[in-house]
């Protein structure tokens, strides 16, 4: 799969957040975007999800793509426990998709955590139920917007290496601020 993005340009009044951008993004890749705040990231990836048009520009090859996202916030059910909201995004919630979801939490998360509601947890296992919940959802290309916001150093690896082993033939781009996070995750450095 390739999504070529063209002449891609956004302003919100006269200011302008994203201009001439021209971008050829491959599944089997992970994409670190890096730029500083304001420097349009956020907007890209909404323009990406259809959530935002752009002013003038245009992608090629993402229509009808199954994407999954993670937002700047987490996006969680709150009074649903992380199983409940790795299953609301699949095909229904049998015993078997729930232990299967239960299964792919516990490579995030202790198991005394599963079964609590989110809102009990700390904002750093809540953004590992967001992530999880992305890599779970059947998807051809993955959007995470800062997803190490509010993780220890070890926790970031460790939920480095799960997105590695999640996202093989899928087309991944993701936002930081940390270039070493890009050499982490073995990405392509596309500064904004």
């Amino acid at each position: 799969m390739e999504v070529n993005i063209r002449n891609l340009s956004k302003a919100f009044g006269n200011l302008k957040v994203l201009t001439g951008v021209n971008l050829t993004l491959r599944s089997g890749n992970i994409y670190c975007l890096m730029g500083p705040s304001g420097s349009g990231k956020t907007t890209f990836f909404r323009i990406l999800l259809g959530l935002e048009n752009a002013d003038s520009g245009h992608t090629e090859g993402i229509t009808g793509i199954k994407t999954a996202a993670v937002f700047q916030e987490n996006c969680l059910c709150e009074a649903f426990t992380p199983i409940d909201n790795l299953t609301m995004v699949t095909a229904g919630a049998s015993k078997e998709t729930r232990k299967l979801a239960k299964q792919a939490l516990l490579k995030f998360l202790p198991e005394e955590s599963l079964s609590r509601p989110v809102s009990t947890l700390s904002g750093g296992m809540k953004r590992r139920v967001a992530i999880a919940r992305a890599l779970w959802v059947p998807s051809e290309m993955i959007i995470m917007d800062e997803p190490f916001t509010g993780l220890d150093e070890d926790t970031k690896r460790m939920v480095i290496r799960r997105i590695l082993e999640c996202t093989k033939d899928k087309l991944v781009i993701i936002s930081t601020h940390q270039e070493e996070d890009a050499g982490l995750l073995n990405g392509i450095l596309i500064k904004l």
